[in-house]
């Protein structure tokens, strides 16, 4: 009875354990898309987004590194180009992404405390408990991203209001192209294009940890 509540345990913690990575590593991977600056660059050039908002280019790009910037804490917005709407929405954003990268951060340091933790408890024989439940924890989490990348090429409008409603306790998020130079900077065609690409990345990360693990207890197994 005791050696299977040990078993328990030890499972449970290895599942927090995987959990506390793979959360991380998805934040990392939409911190990472959110902040590639090549990126919005060739949104722009693609859709001619400066002729078409009545702007020039060089002044896109420097409100673009503006944005970014103030996300980053490293500026403030430029009220001559953001309108007061635009402003009090990015502080909502900017609040968000504290919680996020704190949760990211947070995610890391619990993952590195159990493995040193199991190792030192298991000694190799951790690695024996770890092989068999990540890629079950992890195929749960290519099913969940799945599904959200189904339900986002059906109808990205419908999820990009979840996503907000859930998010954000007010509706400054709803911006008018009439009066928002944000909206028109980063318009829905640029957000379905950034999210399209957050999934594949976050689907190709738990395929390449997936066939490592399988790769891993292969040789492990033959090694012991």
């Amino acid at each position: 009875m005791e050696d299977t509540m040990n078993k328990i345990k030890i499972n449970l913690l290895i599942i927090i354990q995987t959990i506390s990575l793979l959360i991380s590593s998805i934040l990392a991977i939409i911190f990472y898309n959110c902040f590639n600056f090549s990126f919005y660059e060739n949104f722009y050039k693609k859709e001619n987004l400066a002729d078409n908002i009545g702007t020039t280019y060089p002044e896109l790009i420097n409100n673009t590194h503006n944005l970014l910037d103030y996300l980053k804490g490293d500026a403030a917005l430029n009220t001559t180009w953001y309108s007061t709407k635009d402003i009090l929405h990015m502080v909502d954003v900017k609040k968000l992404y504290g919680i996020s990268y704190y949760i990211m951060v947070s995610g890391y340091i619990i993952f590195v405390f159990l493995t040193i933790l199991l190792l030192f408890l298991l000694k190799w024989k951790f690695l024996n408990y770890l092989t068999a439940i990540f890629n079950k924890v992890s195929i749960s989490f290519v099913l969940a991203v799945a599904i959200l990348g189904i339900v986002i090429s059906v109808n990205f409008n419908t999820f990009w209001l979840k996503f907000h409603t859930i998010l954000f306790s007010n509706d400054l998020w709803l911006l008018s192209p009439d009066e928002s130079n944000l909206i028109k900077m980063v318009p829905e065609e640029f957000f379905t294009a950034l999210v399209t690409k957050i999934v594949v990345h976050v689907l190709i990360f738990f395929v390449c940890l997936i066939v490592a693990n399988s790769v891993f207890k292969k040789y492990f197994s033959k090694t012991r």
